[in-house]
C-alpha cells in the first residue's frame, strides 16, 4: 500500500515537472519571437536593409554570379568600344588630315598667276627649308602685310600643252615630254595650257618692315627655296566628297601627272583639260578609258589602216579642285595603268567619296 502510494506521488510529480517544461519552452518561443518581430520592425523604421544567412560574406570577398559574370563582360565589351570609337575617330581624323594634306599640295594648271612677293632669303646660309624656319620675303609695310598675314608659297613648273588636241601659238618654249624617244615628226606642239603650279607651303608674317619682313614656314609640303613665289594664303577646303546628280555631258583628256608619271595609277594626281567653265565641279567623277584598234598594212599606203574597237576602261579619276579651263583630279581606282592622252568621259556617281 505503502509503495504504490509512493510511486503515484513520483509521477504526480514528473507530470507537474512536464507540464511546466513544456509551457516554459513555450514562453521562451514567444519572447523569441517577440525579439524578432520587434528586431524587423525597428530595422524596417530606420530604413536599413535585411541580411539574411546568405548575404553575410566579407566585404573584400567576391562572389560570382551569372549577374555578375553578365556584368563583366558587358563592363569590358563597352571598353572595348569606347577604345575602338577613340582609335576610330583619330584615325579618320589622321585620314583627313592626310588628305586634306595630299589635296592641298596637288597644285594646278593656270596659264596665268601673278605673285605678291618672293622669298629672298633663308636663314643660316640654308638651300632649302622644311620649316619651322623663318625666311626673308620682299613684302612688308609698304604693301599692306599685317603681323600674322599668311601666304602660299608656290613655284611654277614647266609649261603645259596639249597631248592631243593641236595648237597654233608658241606663247612658250615647247617642253612637252614624251617619256619615251619616238621619231614622229611633230610640225608645232599641242594647245598652249599653262604652268603647272605646284605648291610648296604655308608662310606667316612674324616681323613687318617697310619692304621687306621676317616669314616664319608654318606648313611644309616639299622643300622652300630661295626665288619661291607668294600668293594670298586661302585654307584648301574638301569638296570632293559631293555627290553630282546631275548628267553631264563632259568628255576630255588627261594632259599632265604631277611629277610627270609615265604609268598613271591608284592615289596619283592627274589633271585635266575641263574646268568650272565646262560645269566641272568638286566631286565629279570620270572614267578614264582607250580605244584599242586593229592595224592592217596595206602595201600601197605608208601607215597601216587601223580599226577601232570598242572602248575599255582603265580607271576612274575624282575632281579635288577647279581652275577656268583645267583641274585637278585623283584616281581613285586603276584596272590598267594610265597614261598622258587617255580620254575621259563624266561617270555619274551614285555615293559619296
Amino acid at each position: 500500500m505503502v509503495k504504490h502510494i509512493y510511486i503515484r506521488s513520483q509521477n504526480d510529480w514528473f507530470g507537474k515537472n512536464v507540464v511546466n517544461f513544456q509551457r516554459g519552452s513555450i514562453m521562451r518561443t514567444q519572447i523569441s519571437l517577440r525579439f524578432l518581430l520587434s528586431s524587423i520592425f525597428c530595422v524596417g523604421a530606420f530604413g536599413a536593409t535585411l541580411a539574411w544567412a546568405g548575404d553575410l560574406t566579407p566585404a573584400d570577398e567576391k562572389v560570382e554570379t551569372p549577374y555578375t559574370k553578365l556584368s563583366a563582360v558587358a563592363e569590358k565589351e563597352t571598353g572595348k568600344n569606347n577604345a575602338n570609337q577613340v582609335y576610330g575617330s583619330y584615325s579618320a581624323l589622321k585620314k583627313k588630315s592626310m588628305a586634306e594634306n595630299k589635296f592641298a599640295n596637288a597644285g594646278f594648271i593656270a596659264p596665268k598667276l601673278s605673285s605678291v612677293g618672293t622669298i629672298v632669303k633663308l636663314f643660316d646660309q640654308k638651300l632649302g627649308t622644311s620649316g619651322p624656319d623663318e625666311v626673308f620675303v620682299n613684302i612688308g609695310k609698304y604693301q599692306g602685310v599685317k603681323k600674322g598675314d599668311r601666304f602660299t608659297v608656290y613655284s611654277k613648273d614647266r609649261y603645259i600643252y596639249h597631248p592631243v588636241l593641236p595648237g597654233y601659238g608658241q606663247e612658250e618654249a615647247y617642253t612637252r615630254r614624251r617619256g619615251f624617244d619616238s621619231k614622229e615628226l611633230m610640225s608645232h606642239p599641242g594647245e598652249p595650257l599653262g604652268h603647272r603650279v605646284l605648291i610648296h607651303g604655308v608662310l606667316e608674317i612674324t616681323e613687318m618692315g617697310e619692304k621687306f619682313s621676317y616669314a616664319r614656314v608654318v606648313q611644309s609640303y616639299e622643300i622652300i627655296e630661295t626665288g619661291h613665289l607668294l600668293t594670298p594664303y586661302q585654307k584648301f577646303e574638301d569638296q570632293s566628297s559631293t555627290v553630282s546628280e546631275i548628267e553631264k555631258n563632259i568628255e576630255g583628256y588627261i594632259v599632265a601627272s604631277k611629277g610627270d608619271r609615265i604609268g598613271i595609277k591608284d592615289d596619283d594626281i592627274v589633271y585635266i583639260d575641263k574646268g568650272w567653265q565646262d560645269q566641272v565641279r568638286p566631286g565629279d567623277h570620270f572614267e578614264v578609258y582607250t580605244i584599242p584598234h586593229i592595224e592592217k598594212n596595206i602595201w600601197y599606203k605608208l601607215e597601216p589602216k587601223k580599226t577601232p574597237l570598242l572602248p575599255y576602261m582603265l580607271g576612274k579619276i575624282k575632281v579635288i579642285a577647279t581652275q577656268k579651263k583645267t583641274a585637278t583630279a585623283i584616281v581613285v581606282k586603276s584596272r590598267l595603268d594610265m597614261e598622258i592622252g587617255n580620254p575621259i568621259r563624266f561617270a555619274r556617281s551614285d555615293h559619296p567619296g
